[in-house]
């Protein structure tokens, strides 16, 4: 990933405001680096992570007023899913795009950049649910988890695909660099006894599902907000590592062999250095400034270059903002420009 200028600033995704335009017209303004869509969860359900991606997935139910998805299995899904499949060999980007109703921020955005006369941005944003977190948390009427359904896995997984691949195509409209960050909560889990998938299963989902995307020509980040096997993350083909650096300063640290060999094959680390919480009330910029120097130099003590790192940085909020208020939000996004500005400095 070449960047213009070291620790360039961007956001996770999610924001509290509830009017697209408004959400879309601030981002474009202040995010000028790196602009990303916003997912405006406190809108609509239909805006909740695993909601909006769930467009057109066979047996999907959405029961906007008890707050619930699920996939129905009671039916027979033999013809959806059959037709799913023919839209997907025929690749009909446009049959599994993102509608209207369920991501109105990302056509406000696209919008404002189009008619913008300011400079395109160097890289736009976009992000999508991954396989491993959609799969464990949408499960069947039964509460299993769909991704312990063979059929039912694959259908969605290429779904999931299909949807990163109609916003490349969209947003490459806007601007020709694209990078699509891949949502995966879910892997705080991986290796526990809470779920049941190894390392090696979710390997294989995610390097297949990060080569769909490059292989349209836009870059893929991972974004986990929790601790993970980080070694394993910076094998998956990535472009971008993007974590929680705030609560987790110390957890990348623990797999410097990897972390040098994605560094150095040109991969870049986000720092969500700027919390998410209300632990944000009593930050400020150099004491952020500091909080990232102090993680760096934990890579550094592990025998990689610093200049390597600092080259390859960018600045991000811990997690997503959608649960706090417009307010908050907005001066943890500005807080993560101070860093970024401070940073470069």
């Amino acid at each position: 990933m070449k960047l213009e200028r070291p620790f360039v600033a961007t956001g996770i995704g999610s924001l509290p405001h509830k009017d697209p335009d408004k959400a879309a017209g601030w981002i474009v303004e202040n995010i000028v680096d790196i602009p990303f869509w916003p997912q405006l969860p406190k809108r609509s359900y239909l805006e909740n992570m695993y909601v909006q991606f769930a467009e057109n997935l066979p047996g999907v139910v959405v029961d906007e007023q008890a707050k619930r998805i699920w996939v129905d299995t009671s039916a027979d899904l033999t013809e959806s899913i059959q037709a799913c499949y023919e839209h997907y060999l025929a690749e009909d980007l446009e049959y599994f795009k993102i509608g209207p109703e369920r991501a109105p921020g990302f056509y406000s955005f696209c919008d404002i950049l189009k008619n913008s006369s300011a400079p395109k941005p160097q890289f736009l944003k976009g992000h999508v649910t991954g396989p491993i977190s959609f799969g464990l948390t949408v499960t069947d009427q039964n509460k299993r988890s769909i991704l312990y359904d063979t059929e039912l896995a694959e259908v969605m997984e290429k779904t999931l695909q299909m949807k990163a691949r109609w916003q490349i195509k969209y947003l490459k409209e806007v601007s020709g660099n694209v990078i699509i960050f891949i949502d995966e909560p879910y892997l705080v889990s991986i290796g526990s006894s809470v779920v049941n998938i190894n390392s090696e299963d979710v390997k294989k989902r995610l390097s297949e599902f990060t080569q769909v995307i490059k292989n349209d020509g836009a870059l893929t980040g991972l974004h986990c907000c929790g601790n993970t096997d980080w070694g394993l993350v910076c094998e998956l083909g990535i472009d971008v590592v993007n974590f929680d650096a705030y609560n987790y300063a110390t957890s990348i640290s623990l797999y410097p062999k990897q972390v040098k060999r994605f560094l150095e094959g040109g991969g870049s680390i986000a720092w969500g250095i700027v919390p998410t919480s209300k632990d944000v009330e009593k930050e400020d910029g150099p004491g952020l400034k500091v909080r990232l120097e102090s993680a760096i130099e934990g890579l550094v003590a592990k025998g990689i270059d610093k200049e390597l790192i600092m080259g390859s940085s960018i600045v991000t909020p811990s997690c997503g903002c959608g649960t706090l208020s417009e307010d908050l939000a907005e001066r943890i996004l500005l807080l993560t420009l101070k860093v970024s500005q401070r940073m470069r400095g």
